[in-house]
């Protein structure tokens, strides 16, 4: 598996920082001020957190959210 890109891991902190429930939404607002502005991006870095472990996913698949393991906080 490959590492987490610079902006996956600003994203992670990001996420961290604000703690709660995380949405597509969401990390595409923080990923346009990142220099990330398509929504395709936010959806394929949720799934590489996803993939890491670092967030669990839940809710439908028109509602799906996500928030964060312990592997991925301290």
């Amino acid at each position: 598996m490959h590492a987490l890109t610079t902006r996956q891991t600003r994203l992670l902190e990001t996420l961290k920082a604000e703690s709660g429930v995380i949405s597509a939404g969401r990390v595409h607002e923080i990923n346009r001020s990142l220099g990330a502005p398509k929504r395709a991006t936010a959806r394929r870095d949720l799934t590489a957190l996803h993939r890491r472990g670092l967030l669990i996913q839940g809710g439908a698949d028109d509602r799906r959210f996500y928030l964060l393991t312990r592997k991925a906080t301290p």
